[in-house]
């Protein structure tokens, strides 16, 4: 961790839990498009919203028209 110019340390980033239902849809994309998130442990869960950003993003990247229209749908949920 740096310091800053008054000795104390530099704040992170909070992340932002992502709501129960919202995690478990992006979950399910993740099975769903394995191919998308290949780097994906199965045994990972999402938890906050920068993991599911990180699952849109994938998808919209590596993702065919479904994974597409998966993303845009989890957009719009967070």
């Amino acid at each position: 961790m740096s310091m800053n110019n008054r000795g104390s340390e530099t704040a992170f980033p909070v992340r932002v839990p992502a709501s129960p239902e919202l995690a478990a849809r992006a979950s399910e994309l993740v099975q769903q498009f394995s191919e998308c998130l290949w780097f994906w442990h199965p045994a990972a869960t999402v938890h906050f919203t920068d993991d599911v950003k990180l699952v849109i993003e994938h998808l919209r990247e590596y993702g065919d028209k479904k994974a597409w229209s998966a993303a845009r749908e989890l957009q719009r949920s967070l």
